[in-house]
């Protein structure tokens, strides 16, 4: 979901952010192993704390409820600015994948710096489903269908978040859905692209979200005066500093929102 030099999607240009990473010391995989030290998120948080921010996020639950008892939590962290953790069966299958990342938050033009945690990637899969067995159609980008379990994963981000004192969280989502998905706790930060995402809600209220999406990335929505509209990229932030909330998220942003959504909409075209 990231579209920064320090991520491995593409590379997008953004007057909104100014994101340097923190100056943190490297601590190697490579070194915790030779030394016989215990994996530590954002060199601080043990496997136990994690897994038990996990489980008050009501994450592990959510798990089980789907039809994976007793998960199996790992960290892996490479280095401080690329930290892992996953959620497997207990055949080692991966059912959540996140990496995680520690970034300063800037607003263009103001001298303000606040951390931030940058949700890199982010998978969820139910593997207990085979293509074949799939009846809807999935996302863009899924092998299989997600484990509906993007309220507990924010749960667990904002919660994590607080205790390692930073500002909030932020990511970027790939496609149309994920923004869906993230939106109850995350906005965008560009007024202009949470306007237009509201009206793309708006206009499509009641179609299947799976074919929304899947048209929009096939380039079948117009606005309307028939011009193509095409996804792109955004940063989507979730504030759990009110100071930074309010400076985000101000009355200027949201009379934006409604205006760019107001004045917008948009059609589907036949294949």
């Amino acid at each position: 979901m990231g579209v920064f030099s320090s991520t491995d999607k593409k590379k997008n240009e953004s007057d909104w952010l100014n994101l340097d990473e923190l100056s943190l010391v490297d601590v190697s995989k490579e070194l915790n192993t030779s030394l016989n030290m215990e994996p530590r998120l954002f060199n601080r948080f043990t496997h136990y704390e994690v897994e038990q921010l996990l489980v008050g996020a009501g994450l592990i639950s959510a798990v089980e409820k789907r039809g994976f008892p007793n998960p199996i939590i790992e960290l892996e962290i490479l280095n401080n600015f690329d930290n892992r953790i996953y959620i497997k069966t207990e055949n080692r299958k991966i059912l959540v994948h996140t990496r995680l990342k520690v970034s300063q938050f800037q607003m263009k033009g103001d001298d303000e710096q606040f951390p931030m945690i940058y949700i890199d990637w982010l998978l969820t899969q139910n593997i207990n489903f085979e293509p074949g067995d799939i009846k809807k159609e999935l996302y863009f980008g899924q092998e299989y269908p997600g484990l509906n379990v993007l309220n507990e994963f924010t749960d667990f981000i904002r919660v994590l978040s607080k205790k390692l004192g930073t500002s909030g969280a932020f990511n970027v989502p790939e496609y149309f859905h994920d923004a869906v998905l993230f939106s109850r706790k995350f906005r965008f930060i560009d007024p202009e692209k949470e306007g237009t995402f509201r009206a793309l809600v708006r206009n499509f209220r009641g179609t299947n979200l799976r074919n929304l999406s899947s048209q929009i990335h096939q380039n079948r929505v117009r606005y309307e005066n028939g011009e193509p509209y095409e996804w792109k990229y955004g940063e989507m932030i979730s504030c759990t500093d009110p100071y930074l909330e309010k400076k985000v998220f101000h009355e200027a942003y949201f009379k934006r929102v409604e205006e760019v959504k107001e004045k917008l909409k948009f059609t589907l075209v036949s294949k």
